[in-house]
């Protein structure tokens, strides 16, 4: 199996893959782990989809907000259950952002928002 690309460059502008870590913590990814330091809780990917460690509490309170905590940038290829989508880092308004629909085809937003 061909490994699926993290950036595409095919057109105008940078698109690349990220995930959703809502997502991760919404289905209770088996590949998450916790750590507590300082007295604040951290969680991350075990498979270093997404290289960071983020702060739960923090995380919480952002995903509250309008539009949620959001996405990061997947460094790793994304595992069959993860919730991903292409970002595009300027419009065009010549085109639609990535015509690549190969580097589009695992583009999934299914997010489920934390709750209290």
């Amino acid at each position: 199996m061909a490994e699926e690309l993290l950036e595409c460059h095919e057109c105008s502008a940078l698109c690349e893959k990220v995930v959703y870590p809502a997502a991760c913590l919404s289905m209770n990814c088996r590949f998450l782990y916790a750590f507590k330091e300082d007295g604040r809780t951290f969680f991350g990917c075990i498979e270093k989809v997404f290289p960071h460690e983020i702060e739960l509490e923090l995380f919480e309170s952002i995903e509250r907000g309008k539009g949620g905590f959001g996405t990061v940038k997947a460094v790793r290829q994304p595992l069959p259950q993860c919730s991903v989508a292409v970002q595009s880092c300027y419009a065009c308004d010549e085109a639609p952002l990535c015509r690549n629909m190969y580097f589009r085809r695992r583009e999934r937003r299914e997010v489920q928002t934390v709750e209290d």
